[in-house]
């Protein structure tokens, strides 16, 4: 698995490793989610499109996974997929696929309430980028 949870005291959070920037960002998206709930049980059926920025790339990070954040905790969508069409320092393109929460079907694990900055920051090393994120729970 390219990440790993990281135990943080009355947070918790993940550690994300991939080959590229945009790797990074999709497998930050899939960790977050995969505290969550069970993804092998979302399947993508609503499609959206965003468009993110942040001051610089780690913002931009943090903005995104906010974002996706948001699809869960306001509007009841789990997200099944990220295709992201566009990454630079302060902008992202992403095509996300969700499916709307059913809690007949779906088994919430943990209630991610916010993305935060704490000790967030992307490396870069011999082709191999990664970050670690802290949320609230």
């Amino acid at each position: 698995m390219p990440y790993e949870v990281i135990d943080h005291t009355a947070d918790t959070g993940i550690r994300v490793w991939a080959g590229t920037p945009t790797g990074l960002f999709a497998e930050a998206c899939r960790a977050m989610f995969e505290l969550i709930t069970d993804n092998s049980r979302v399947a993508p059926v609503k499609t959206r499109k965003l468009f993110i920025e942040g001051i610089d790339q780690t913002d931009l990070l943090i903005n995104w996974l906010r974002e996706l954040l948001m699809l869960w905790s306001a509007d009841r969508e789990l997200v099944a997929s990220v295709q992201i069409s566009e990454l630079s320092e302060k902008n992202l393109r992403a095509t996300v696929r969700t499916q709307p929460f059913d809690p007949e079907y779906h088994v919430i694990y943990t209630d991610i309430k916010a993305v935060t900055y704490h000790g967030a920051e992307i490396i870069s090393r011999d082709r191999h980028w990664e970050t670690s994120v802290i949320f609230d729970v």
